[in-house]
């Protein structure tokens, strides 16, 4: 999981919220001025995300932010636009080293998060 932050793309976790009406996650990424851009050259439609020759963040650069969303269930089964007054704010993880501080203080690891574009329900 940690070729795919280095990757730039975004984990989470979904964890139980503090009311059965929410529903909460943890985010993980890379800080925004860390994210790879895309390779100057590639065939157009071609599909480099999951390539290994991705462009990718070197692990001893690697700063990371986390934070926790909540929102109403209601509105994501709704498919309404989520209200955003529960987004956290990001703490920012300036290693590798804080970024697993940082998961074994929360009883985390990064295996037991995935990549948000494939949770359907995830707002973000």
């Amino acid at each position: 999981m940690i070729r795919t932050i280095l990757q730039g793309q975004t984990l989470v976790y979904e964890i139980k919220s503090d009311t059965p009406k929410c529903r909460a996650w943890i985010e993980l990424s890379l800080q925004d001025h860390l994210i790879p851009a895309y390779p100057f050259r590639a065939e157009p439609y071609s599909m480099i995300g999951h390539s290994p020759y991705t462009n990718q963040c070197r692990i001893e650069d690697a700063r990371f932010k986390t934070r926790l969303n909540i929102f109403n269930i209601e509105e994501i089964e709704q498919d309404l636009d989520p209200s955003y007054d529960r987004l956290g704010n990001f703490k920012t993880l300036e290693s590798v080293d804080e970024l697993m501080e940082f998961l074994n203080d929360n009883n985390l690891t990064l295996e037991k998060f995935i990549d948000a574009s494939s949770v359907e329900e995830y707002p973000l």
